[in-house]
């Protein structure tokens, strides 16, 4: 049972991070020269779930595409959505088919490539003279 209890307590940190870092994607999008907004990532049932801002942020990747950032900004963007959408997607899974450990490991390493995204976008390691 304690075995249980750990794996529940991982899912739920993981999914913290999760929606902190769609938070923080939010963010990144918004700060775009041509600004894009995704809605809040809605956690309920019903009218309330998450497709609206998962449908719009599939759609942000799209988008991106005409900004007038550099390519390897707008790949950067590109891989940071995929890695969240990956994240979420693995996170879905286990809460259907339980926490399996490869399940929660591979969750946690696409929200640290999330994390990673976020540090290298926020940080302007891309090169300058793309912009």
């Amino acid at each position: 049972m304690a075995d249980h209890d750990n794996h529940r307590e991982r899912l739920l940190t993981l999914m913290e991070a999760l929606y902190g870092a769609f938070a923080l994607v939010q963010a990144l999008l918004e700060d775009l020269p041509l600004p894009i907004a995704v809605p809040d990532l809605a956690l309920g049932d019903g009218e309330d779930t998450p497709t609206k801002a998962l449908l719009a942020l599939d759609r942000a990747r799209q988008i991106i595409q005409d900004e007038p950032i550099g390519e390897t900004h707008r790949r950067a963007f590109d891989h940071l959505i995929l890695d969240w959408f990956t994240a979420y997607e693995l996170i879905v899974i286990t809460k259907i088919a339980g926490p399996a450990p490869w399940r929660l490991d591979a969750a946690e390493f696409s929200i640290n490539r999330v994390i990673t995204w976020i540090e290298v976008i926020e940080g302007d390691e891309l090169d300058d003279d793309e912009s």
